[in-house]
């Protein structure tokens, strides 16, 4: 539409750019709100507040941030859907103020900020909100406080929010919580390796052998699987993927005498002076 509008040698309006930005909002078509933007310059089109709005919502839905910003901080006014374009751009990319609070180790303001939201701002925290909590407290190494939290919130505890907890125990070797952790994630998904994982190297870290050998063997008696390891790579745009054991690829003994003759190398680069020593290559096979 809009290159028609050029074609035909047709004026911008404010509806016409705003009816294009909110589409390209919309559709996440960056380089027509970009050239839309261009014209306006180009033009020396009178840019109001409603469409500085609608430029900067377009851009930071979009994915270009930076842009939002620059449009955002070069205009003259700006009204309360300004302001709200922007904060809502900075918290569709993860740089909302929990989040900020987060990865800045500001603890004490981010719960301060939380229960900020409702007390002074009118906004009811969601579950998303809870999760940015369970990951600042568990971050700052907080986890009884997060523990806490998470039953006392108003809503039923999901597969991330116990994830980010069981992420938190990692980080600071809290293995007597993990386990209890376990216990919530495993009634969610029993089946999913990646918590039993988890959990088998938080107790490893910590040098319980005998705690780590019990979560493999549970989930042996449930028949949980850890998924093989997979590497990929990507040649002439066409991506080729290698798993344990695999022998699919249509050049696999191709590969592997690669991989011989690479070990063949290593030996000689580690030992020049034997070149008898033994050389394992690990086999998929």
């Amino acid at each position: 539409m809009y290159d028609q509008m050029e074609r035909h040698g047709l004026r911008l309006d404010d509806g016409s750019v705003i009816s294009i930005l909110a589409a390209c909002a919309e559709s996440g078509l960056l380089k027509v709100g970009i050239k839309v933007h261009d014209s306006i310059e180009r033009l020396n089109f009178r840019c109001s507040i409603t469409v500085s709005n609608a430029l900067v919502d377009m851009y930071a839905k979009c994915g270009s941030l930076d842009k939002a910003l620059n449009v955002f901080n070069r205009m003259a006014k700006r009204d309360v859907v300004s302001w709200n374009a922007m904060l809502h751009g900075f918290a569709m990319h993860g740089r909302g103020v929990l989040c900020a609070c987060t990865h800045a180790d500001f603890i004490d303001e981010g719960v301060e900020y939380f229960y900020a939201m409702e007390k002074d701002y009118g906004i009811v925290p969601q579950i998303e909100h809870y999760g940015c909590m369970i990951d600042l407290l568990g971050r700052g190494g907080r986890l009884k406080e997060a523990f806490r939290l998470i039953h006392t919130m108003p809503f039923e505890p999901n597969a991330i929010i116990w994830g980010t907890l069981l992420g938190a125990c990692r980080l600071h070797d809290a293995t007597e919580l993990a386990e209890k952790v376990l216990d919530h994630l495993l009634e969610l998904d029993p089946s999913d390796p990646r918590n039993y994982s988890l959990v088998r190297n938080i107790f490893a870290a910590a040098g319980d052998w005998d705690s780590a050998a019990s979560v493999r063997l549970r989930m042996r008696s449930i028949g949980v699987q850890k998924p093989s390891g997979a590497s990929s790579i990507e040649i002439d745009n066409e991506v080729h993927e290698f798993t344990v054991f695999d022998r699919s690829h249509p050049k696999f003994d191709r590969i592997y005498q690669m991989l011989d003759k690479l070990g063949q190398n290593l030996k000689l680069a580690v030992h020049p002076e034997d070149t008898n020593l033994p050389v394992e290559v690990n086999r998929w096979w």
